[in-house]
C-alpha cells in the first residue's frame, strides 16, 4: 500500500533526476578527451574519472533521489528533516563526484582529498538519514529489506571508497587490487543491484501491469544475495579461493534467477502495447544474464571478458533500466503533484508530459551507445562512436527530463491564472 499523503515536494527527487544526465556528458567528454582507449586498461586515470562520472554522478545521483521518494511514499516513513538531507546530499555529490573524476585524470592529490571528504560527508548524512527513516517504518515489506541491505552494501562502498581515494592522494601501502575488487562488488552487485530489485518489485507490477513477483523470490532473494556478497568479500581478504568459487555461483546464480523471472512475468503482462520504458527494462535484464555469462567465461579468459561483464552489467543493465524507470516516474510524479495539489481538470496525461517518441528514440541510440562500447574492447576506433553516443544520451534525457519540469510549471501556472 503507496502512502502517497507523505510523498515529498517533487523538487525533492527532481533535482537529482535532472542533474544526473549530465555527467554522462561529462564522461563522454572525458573519453573523447584521451588520447588512449581507455577502456583497455581499466585503472589508467581516464577510466577511473569515466567511471566515477557514471557510477557516482549519474547512477549514485539518481538512486539517492529515489530513494527520499520511495522511503515515504513505498516504505511510509519520511526522512528526518529532509529538506536539509536534500541540500547536504545533493551538493557535496555534485562537488565531491567532480572533485574526484578530475583529481583521476589530472592526478591532483589535494583534489582527491578534497572529494573524499566531500563525499564521505554528503553520503554519512544520506545514510544516517535513511536508517533512521527504515528503522521507524511500520511497514515491513521485501522493499525495505532490500534498501536496508543496499544502504549497509553503500556504507561499505564509500568506506572503502574514501580510503582508496585518500592512498591514492597520499601514497599509502594498501592492498588496491583486493580493495577496489570489494569495492566494486559492494558497490555494484550491493548498492546498486540490491537497490534496482527493492524498486523492481514495486515498479514492475505497477507500472508494466505484470503479476506480483513469487513470494519465495521477494522474501529471501535480498538476504540471500547479501550474504553472498560478504563472502566473496571475506573470501578475497583471507585469499581463500573455494570459498571465493561458492560465494560467486551463489550470487551470479541468484542474479540470473532475478533477471529470468522479471522477463518471465513481463511476458504475462496484461497490456499487450508496445512501451518504450518496458523495452528499457526487458534490455536491463537480457544485459544482466549476459553480463552474467561473461564473468562466467571469464573465470578461465579474464581478457576480453571480464572488462565485458563490468561494461555490460553498468552500461547495458544499470543503465537501461534507470533510463526506463526514469521516462515511467518523472512522468508520474509531474501527475501525481498536479492531481494532488487539488488540479482536477487540464492535468495533462502521463503520456503527454513526455513524448514516447523522444524514449523509443532514445532506446535506440542506447542500443547502438552500447553496442559501440562493447567494441571499444577491441577495437579502438570505437571510442568515438560510444562517446558520441553518451553525449547524445546524456543530452536527450536531459531534454526529455527538463521537458517534464517544464509541463509541471507552466500546467501549475496556467492552472493558477484561470483559478
Amino acid at each position: 500500500m503507496l502512502s502517497t499523503e507523505q510523498a515529498p515536494p517533487i523538487s525533492v527527487p527532481l533535482r537529482f533526476f535532472a542533474a544526473a544526465p549530465l555527467f554522462l556528458v561529462l564522461a563522454a567528454l572525458i573519453l573523447l578527451s584521451s588520447d588512449t582507449n581507455p577502456f583497455t586498461d581499466s585503472h589508467s586515470p581516464a577510466m577511473l574519472a569515466v567511471t566515477h562520472c557514471i557510477t557516482l554522478g549519474f547512477i549514485g545521483m539518481v538512486m539517492t533521489g529515489a530513494i527520499q521518494q520511495i522511503l515515504p511514499v513505498v516504505i511510509g516513513s519520511p526522512m528526518p528533516a529532509s529538506r536539509h538531507v536534500v541540500w547536504l546530499t545533493h551538493l557535496p555529490l555534485i562537488t565531491g563526484t567532480l572533485s574526484l573524476s578530475f583529481g583521476f585524470l589530472l592526478g591532483k592529490s589535494e583534489l582527491l582529498n578534497f572529494a573524499w571528504m566531500l563525499l564521505g560527508f554528503g553520503f554519512l548524512i544520506f545514510i544516517a538519514s535513511s536508517l533512521i527513516s527504515l528503522y521507524r517504518a511500520p511497514a515491513q515489506n521485501p522493499t525495505k529489506t532490500a534498501i536496508f541491505f543496499s544502504i549497509v552494501a553503500l556504507t561499505a562502498t564509500v568506506s572503502l571508497g574514501a580510503l582508496l581515494a585518500r592512498g591514492y592522494a597520499t601514497g599509502m601501502q594498501l592492498d588496491y587490487p583486493q580493495l577496489a575488487a570489494i569495492h566494486i562488488s559492494l558497490g555494484l552487485g550491493g548498492w546498486v543491484l540490491l537497490l534496482i530489485i527493492g524498486v523492481s518489485y514495486q515498479v514492475v507490477p505497477m507500472f508494466q501491469l505484470t503479476p506480483n513477483y513469487p513470494k519465495w523470490l521477494t522474501t529471501g532473494l535480498s538476504p540471500a544475495l547479501f550474504t553472498a556478497l560478504i563472502l566473496l568479500a571475506a573470501s578475497r581478504l583471507f585469499d581463500a579461493t573455494m570459498l571465493s568459487v561458492i560465494a560467486k555461483l551463489l550470487f551470479v546464480s541468484l542474479t540470473a534467477c532475478f533477471a529470468l523471472i522479471t522477463l518471465r512475468l513481463q511476458n504475462q503482462r496484461r497490456r499487450r502495447v508496445a512501451d518504450a520504458t518496458l523495452s528499457f527494462f526487458r534490455l536491463g535484464m537480457i544485459s544482466l544474464l549476459l553480463a552474467i555469462l561473461c564473468e562466467l567465461i571469464a573465470a578461465f579468459r579474464p581478457e576480453p571478458f571480464k572488462t565485458l561483464s563490468v561494461v555490460i552489467f553498468i552500461m547495458g543493465f544499470v543503465l537501461s533500466v534507470i533510463h526506463g524507470m526514469l521516462y515511467k516516474i518523472v512522468p508520474f510524479l509531474v501527475w501525481f503533484h498536479l492531481f494532488r495539489g487539488g488540479i482536477k481538470k487540464g492535468v495533462p496525461n502521463m503520456k503527454e508530459i513526455i513524448p514516447e517518441i523522444w524514449m523509443w528514440r532514445h532506446l535506440w541510440l542506447h542500443i547502438a551507445t552500447l553496442l559501440a562500447t562493447l567494441l571499444t574492447c577491441i577495437w579502438n576506433a570505437a571510442i568515438h562512436l560510444a562517446a558520441f553516443g553518451l553525449a547524445l544520451e546524456g543530452l536527450l534525457l536531459c531534454f526529455s527530463l527538463y521537458t517534464g519540469i517544464a509541463v509541471y510549471r507552466r500546467t501549475l501556472n496556467a492552472l493558477h491564472e484561470h483559478a
